[in-house]
């Protein structure tokens, strides 16, 4: 490893302890990659809590980068994560919680998991599709579900 990548991780580091600090946030897993330019990750672990709490620490950490939390799904299977993306001391900073995605039981009794529109239209993915565009998942941070609507192709 070359000073210049010593330097940018422990650059890295020390912005992940003052936007820690700044925060007052606990039940982290922080993460410096030096792969290309230096990016932190802070990972806020179950140690902090259920989801609305993770969500907090989200939230709390994003207030401290100027940012505003957001759900990233991904789109080739049932996975959801909480995210804040900022900067501190120069360094690139995602915050991340992950979430599980509601489901429900199929005909056949196995849990499929539960989608929403962009319009609020509610519906089962059947293994093996694919997250329309413009939809997400619904996850632990949802209060209701309400009823499956139709599967989506």
């Amino acid at each position: 490893m070359s000073a210049e990548q010593v330097a940018a991780l422990a650059a890295g580091m020390r912005a992940a302890a003052d936007l820690i600090g700044a925060s007052g946030a606990a039940g982290l897993h922080v993460c410096c990659d030096d792969a290309g330019d230096a990016q932190v990750m802070i990972q806020v672990t179950g140690r902090a809590g259920n989801a609305a709490a993770r969500a907090g620490v989200v939230a709390a950490l994003a207030g401290v980068l100027a940012s505003s939390p957001y759900q990233c799904d991904a789109r080739s299977s049932a996975s959801a994560w909480l995210h804040a993306d900022g900067q501190a001391g120069g360094i690139a900073v995602r915050v991340y919680t992950e979430l599980t995605v509601a489901t429900t039981a199929t005909a056949g009794g196995s849990p499929a998991p539960l989608a929403l529109s962009g319009d609020g239209y509610l519906a089962v993915v059947p293994d093996g599709h694919r997250l329309p565009p413009g939809w997400r998942w619904i996850t632990e941070l949802d209060r209701e579900h309400g009823a499956p609507g139709r599967e989506v192709a």
